[in-house]
């Protein structure tokens, strides 16, 4: 199973910025009209039209395995949710954004998913790095234990 957070974002309220919780580059904005700026996005799906806002070549071969093409109202949100039952993975982490109807509170509200690949190695290496760089710059390292 695939870690997951649900966040549910109140009525009535501007649309979220959202940022990667791995590097904090901004994924989404009501102001801007392009796909997420972030290596870690993997794929931004809504419920509403069951269809990927975003998906990335590698994420889209993995989903394969998971997606029914014989089975009718099996949409990509379908595939999704097996995928995040299914699958195992500990880089793997899902934000569902929970917006509510703008229609009539008797609506369902639609979700906004987003899947992320954190990569936490190569992250963490490169944070790593620029923090020793810093230490380095600042005298803070001490290079005698190496």
């Amino acid at each position: 199973m695939i870690e997951t957070i649900n966040i549910n974002w109140p009525s009535g309220a501007i649309d979220p910025t959202i940022h990667c919780p791995a590097c904090g580059s901004m994924v989404l904005s009501p102001l801007e009209e392009e796909g997420p700026g972030c290596h870690h996005v993997q794929f931004i799906i809504d419920s509403e039209s069951g269809e990927f806002n975003y998906i990335t070549e590698s994420f889209d071969e993995i989903l394969k395995e998971f997606r029914k093409p014989d089975v009718e109202e099996f949409d990509e949100w379908d595939a999704t949710e097996v995928f995040l039952e299914e699958a195992e993975s500990n880089t793997f982490y899902v934000m569902n954004l929970i917006l509510p109807s703008n229609v009539s509170i008797e609506d369902d509200p639609v979700c906004l998913r987003i899947g992320y690949e954190l990569f936490f190695t190569e992250d963490q290496e490169e944070l790593y790095e620029e923090l020793e760089r810093r230490h380095d710059e600042e005298g803070l390292h001490d290079h005698s234990q190496n």
